[in-house]
């Protein structure tokens, strides 16, 4: 799998320092942007995993690239982003969003979203468990598929 270069996507966190200094416009599209992501189904990449380890029923592994010192979990959104960025979509697994976001692993951890893709965008750890709120309807349910 290729190495994603973080700092060339896009970061956007549903609470940023300078949330004064964005447009009402550009924040309801970051909000949207989040809601989307959170309702979706990600690929998570398992290459590299030996196949005589078993692992507890239920879980998955969780990939780890580092960049520039920065910890990230590579997800993708489609199996065309997932082979672009060169990994076996055959071996990827489906894992909603939100799910992954609500017990993300570490405070150490940031989201990395299609690396190494032109529309690739990454969020930090606060960011990334903010994900399981943006997932919820305006009363707190999950909203209803149409």
């Amino acid at each position: 799998m290729s190495t994603p270069t973080p700092d060339e996507n896009p970061t956007v966190t549903p609470d940023s320092p300078d949330a004064g200094a964005t447009s009402v416009p550009d924040e309801i599209e970051a909000q949207e942007l989040l809601r989307q992501l959170a309702t979706s189904i990600a690929l998570l990449p398992q290459d590299g995993i030996a196949e005589d380890e078993e692992a507890p029923e239920g879980a998955i592994a969780i990939p780890v690239i580092e960049q520039d010192g920065t910890h990230y979990v590579p997800i993708f959104t489609s199996e065309e982003a997932l082979r672009t960025a060169g990994a076996d979509a055959a071996a990827a697994v489906q894992v909603p969003l939100a799910e992954l976001a609500a017990g993300w692993p570490s405070e150490e951890l940031w989201l990395a979203i299609n690396p190494g893709n032109e529309d690739g965008l990454t969020l930090p750890p606060d960011g990334v468990r903010a994900l399981a709120s943006f997932a919820q309807g305006p009363d707190g349910a999950a909203p209803v598929a149409g």
